[in-house]
């Protein structure tokens, strides 16, 4: 029986190989590899071992389609080099010279191992994003498909070409498209001109009507971005026609849009090729991460931390926008996602251990009159309030149990402003109001401790209270005027997106922000990325 069983099974493997251009002893060197990976045996064992990729003389119709796929891998921000390494492209020489069943097996199994490593970099990301930064508070997307299927439907051929299951494995967000047109346009010049171009150096500043010879090196450089308009006969002059595409070129850098070329100006002007190559791809590597917070058509509350700013969207459209504060780089503002639920009117601001004892107990131990000055109080843990005189500032050093909050009273001087916008988190992290306007000006907007200040909370609290009666602009005045907290629960609750992009295409075109926080070094390293030295 056990021969019987034998003989068909050799049989079978004889008709087998006679549909492909491989003989039984390959059939068999292919099962003898495989069943050394248990998820390998079991999607080749579903198709009796064939190979799906390589053939006695080389590479199959689906080998071949997967060599294509890999050359546009590259406008994924992707190595082609970690998909069909040189030892395989001598494998498959070897191959093409004699075809032996051992050389096709390994290649073979190669090729498989490297399809699901190239399937799951580009559907989820080539870095895991728990082990990027601390502050990346969102867990990667679920996969949409189970990648082991989708070899093992490509082996049973119930798939089409092996580009079309790589497209399908891409993010579907709009962003990632974009940015990844955008590379292919960067990567494609790069290959049409040498890239070895000097920064453009000076210290200073230049407005229109001054001449001086580096604003030829301007003019050169912009009219290389795309900036057509920048021709004159007078080249080193700094003329009005060329003001113009300076102050775009700021919007779209996002600095002061004010026509000066400053410090922020000529650091921005020497983001190179290369390191704009890089840039869109760590970005296209965040959107791997994500879901696709586009696809919802609830309200969104978005705030991406490089670009200072806060959106409010519904459906497609943003209905409202306004300037933002973020963290400091030592107080990073974290990337996470959570509901907004509350609206909190004339807050109290009880102060974090941090804040408390790196600043205002010290403060304090300077100053008697700290607390009273600053509206503040003391209150115990039932939130009674104590008589600070009593407490012996003096002698409290932070490895002491403060039995206390320190908590300061609504007011236009309260830290938080006169409205905070809650989405309860395990970061502590809120949008508020703040007493500092002055800092909405500045370009780089790093001032807080962590949490999002916006500079028109009672233009987004009108917002987001607009479809209730009792909620007019009077009396939205009138609770950010009290002295007491006063709640509104929310009946629409948007997702709120704290997000760290620093390249994406908007309404403005594309644009490319500062990398504050020093992420995209750190992202570009782990995705084995070179670091531009006039840039990074």
């Amino acid at each position: 029986m056990e021969r019987y069983a034998k003989w068909i099974f050799l049989s079978f493997l004889f008709v087998a190989a006679c549909k492909s251009k491989v003989d039984e002893n390959t059939l068999k060197a292919i099962r003898v590899k495989a069943k050394s990976d248990a998820v390998l045996d079991s999607i080749y064992s579903s198709f009796e071992y064939m190979p799906i990729w390589v053939e006695s003389d080389g590479l199959t119709n689906k080998g071949e389609q997967f060599m294509k796929a890999l050359e546009d891998v590259v406008y994924d921000g992707l190595q082609k080099s970690d998909y069909f390494n040189e030892d395989m492209h001598e494998l498959l020489g070897k191959i093409q010279e004699d075809g032996k069943s051992e050389d096709i097996a390994n290649l073979e199994i190669l090729m498989s191992n490297k399809f699901l490593k190239l399937s799951k970099d580009l559907h989820l990301g080539k870095v895991d994003p728990s082990q990027f930064s601390e502050t990346w508070k969102i867990d990667r997307k679920e996969s949409a498909a189970s990648l082991e299927v989708l070899l093992k439907e490509i082996g049973q051929g119930k798939k089409g070409s092996v580009e079309d299951v790589l497209e399908e494995l891409r993010p579907e967000n709009a962003l990632y498209r974009q940015l990844r047109e955008r590379l292919k346009v960067v990567l494609q010049a790069r290959q049409e001109k040498e890239e070895n171009v000097e920064p453009i150096v000076y210290e200073g500043k230049l407005e229109v009507g001054d001449s001086n010879a580096v604003i030829t090196q301007v003019r050169t450089k912009l009219a290389s971005l795309g900036y057509e308009e920048v021709s004159s006969e007078e080249t080193s002059r700094y003329d009005e026609k060329l003001e113009k595409v300076v102050k775009c070129f700021q919007s779209r850098h996002g600095l002061m849009d004010d026509g000066v070329m400053g410090q922020d100006f000529w650091h921005a002007i020497n983001l190179s090729d290369q390191d704009l190559a890089v840039k869109l791809k760590v970005n296209m590597e965040r959107l791997r991460w994500l879901p696709d917070f586009s696809k919802d058509d609830g309200p969104k509350v978005l705030v991406n931390i490089p670009n200072f700013y806060m959106d409010y969207v519904e459906g497609k459209d943003t209905v409202f926008t306004t300037r933002a504060v973020v963290g400091k780089e030592y107080h990073q503002t974290p990337v996470f996602t959570a509901k907004m639920s509350y609206i909190v009117f004339s807050p109290n601001w009880t102060l974090p251990q941090g804040i408390l004892w790196n600043e205002v107990i010290p403060a304090i131990k300077k100053d008697d009159n700290y607390l009273k000055d600053h509206d503040m109080m003391v209150v115990d843990l039932d939130g009674n309030e104590v008589d600070y005189r009593k407490i012996k500032w003096g002698k409290l050093s932070q490895e002491d149990t403060f039995p206390y909050y320190i908590r300061q009273r609504p007011s236009d001087e309260n830290a938080l402003g006169r409205v905070k916008f809650m989405f309860p988190n395990p970061y502590s992290i809120y949008i508020h109001d703040s007493p500092a306007k002055s800092l909405y000006d500045r370009d780089q907007r790093t001032f807080s401790h962590g949490c999002i200040r916006i500079e028109k909370p009672a233009d987004f609290a009108a917002k987001l209270l607009e479809a209730e009666k009792d909620w007019g602009t009077d009396s939205i005045a009138a609770a950010m005027g009290r002295n007491e907290e006063k709640q509104v629960n929310l009946k629409q609750t948007p997702a709120v997106w704290i997000l760290y992009l620093t390249a994406w295409n908007g309404k403005g075109g594309f644009q490319v922000r500062e990398d504050i926080y020093d992420n995209d070094i750190k992202l570009a390293k782990l995705m084995g990325e070179p670091i531009g030295r006039n840039y990074f």
